[in-house]
């Protein structure tokens, strides 16, 4: 065979080489391409908004501005609507330490703050849409409140007397100690009459009788109409401060158990409640007090004061009291449920967003005999 006869084999056996391997070119191709078009930029596919079950979260506090409705609760969840009916959505902080929420509390229309569980501090400051983490501190003890701005302070308060305090709005905190003044006694306490037992008095009560109030869990705190704070608590721990919170007075005890909360009404009147269904008011900035009149004897966790001035208290298995009196008596104002109410915010149509152990609920009033509204 010569030269010629050669070269036009082998071209022939190359143009085959490539006809044959036509398919794994292809192939190659197709792979490059999408390898290409799998790492390109282009615009994500619109996913719905994850599902939100409010009734299904154990919820601890509720709070507002305008209709922007903020609630919070267990391992730390933050659920975010704009209007009592929702829809609610998340608004998860980051980091997410799971700890509990206790409370929620706009300080203005665009700052709100969240506490809870191992000292943990939030605060948005965006209506509650993102949150950023200002204090954390894990197994350090719980914080059950938080006031709205006090001059231009705001506490934050929990167990065992634990208080903290804020200078920049909820930026950041620094330990706050209660400096309490104890009345002198002004008779001789052995010739006073020996008190009957309250039978529904806290069975803890007679424990540590004589521990420095700071050491009692802080529950409460709440402005009287005068401009002063009164702070509530374990044991029944009441006190008052004139000077914002830079010392505090005790004042005269109405109750050997826990309470729980403080109201300030309109009118001036200050109405305290806590465990058993005890609840009492004062007309005159917690020098004295009377107790109010309930149905019944379940335990009282959270309160508020509806549009026309009248105090609202809920509790244990679904109680929902409302006053017409200024407090001196209540009512069950909605049908009563096995699941606890721990907080509630009165609503423009006359019912109540409650959260509680069956989650955010709106309820509506039912007739109340007696209820002088």
């Amino acid at each position: 065979m010569n030269d010629s006869a050669s070269a036009t084999v082998a071209q022939r056996q190359a143009a085959g080489s490539v006809v044959a391997g036509w398919p794994a070119l292809l192939v190659a191709a197709l792979v490059v391409g999408g390898a290409v078009y799998s790492f390109s930029p282009r615009q994500p596919p619109a996913f719905p908004d994850t599902q939100v079950y409010p009734e299904r979260l154990l919820v601890n506090g509720v709070d507002r501005a305008g209709e922007r409705f903020v609630a919070v609760g267990e391992q730390g969840q933050i659920l975010v609507a704009d209007g009592a009916a929702g829809p609610w959505r998340s608004a998860a902080p980051a980091p997410q330490r799971g700890s509990t929420l206790t409370r929620v509390r706009f300080i203005d229309e665009q700052r709100v703050l969240a506490v809870g569980h191992d000292g943990w501090i939030l605060l948005s400051e965006d209506r509650g849409d993102s949150w950023q983490e200002v204090a954390y501190s894990e197994g350090s003890d719980p914080l059950l409140g938080v006031s709205g701005l006090v001059g231009d302070r705001v506490f934050a308060y929990g167990a065992f007397g634990v208080m903290r305090v804020s200078q920049d709005r909820g930026r950041s905190w620094q330990p706050y100690e209660l400096d309490i003044v104890t009345p002198e006694t002004t008779e001789d306490e052995s010739s006073a009459p020996e008190e009957a037992l309250d039978p529904y008095a806290d069975p803890f009560a007679a424990f540590e009788a004589q521990a420095f109030s700071g050491q009692r869990h802080i529950n409460g705190m709440t402005v009287a109409a005068d401009g002063s704070l009164i702070l509530v608590g374990e044991r029944g721990l009441l006190l008052r401060s004139t000077d914002d919170g830079q010392s505090w007075t005790e004042l005269p005890s109405v109750y050997d158990g826990s309470l729980f909360g403080a109201l300030s009404l309109p009118s001036g009147t200050l109405i305290v409640f806590g465990m058993r269904g005890h609840a009492y008011r004062s007309d005159d900035l917690g020098q004295t007090w009377t107790e109010s009149r309930l149905p019944g004897g379940e335990s009282l966790f959270g309160g508020s004061v509806d549009g026309q001035g009248r105090a609202l208290l809920v509790g244990a298995a679904g109680t929902l009291l409302r006053s017409g009196d200024d407090g001196r008596s209540f009512q069950q104002v909605a049908a009563p449920t096995r699941s606890g109410i721990v907080t509630i915010e009165p609503l423009a149509s006359g019912g109540w967003l409650t959260g509680g152990e069956g989650g955010l609920v709106i309820k509506q009033p039912q007739a109340a005999a007696g209820d002088a509204s």
